[in-house]
């Protein structure tokens, strides 16, 4: 479980964040302070999300691309 939501956090969090609107349009009587709520959630879980995937994107800067060696002329000979 852990895996899948490293993976496809953003994902997961793109739809949570689609459907607290939708809670609106839906349940028109939901509180006021349930959305503020659900809202701050999302925006601190959003910070934690895009702290995530930059981190995951600086890992991959400093690994070695595996065409590279193709790149230098080295084609494993």
């Amino acid at each position: 479980m852990h895996y899948f939501i490293s993976k496809h956090g953003i994902r997961i969090y793109s739809v949570l964040a689609a459907l607290v609107p939708a809670l609106v349009l839906v349940w028109p009587s939901v509180p006021w302070e349930a959305l503020v709520a659900a809202s701050a959630a999302l925006l601190g879980v959003g910070a934690v999300a895009a702290s995530h995937e930059d981190t995951k994107t600086l890992r991959a800067l400093y690994e070695d691309s595996p065409f590279e060696a193709e790149l230098k002329g080295n084609f494993g000979e």
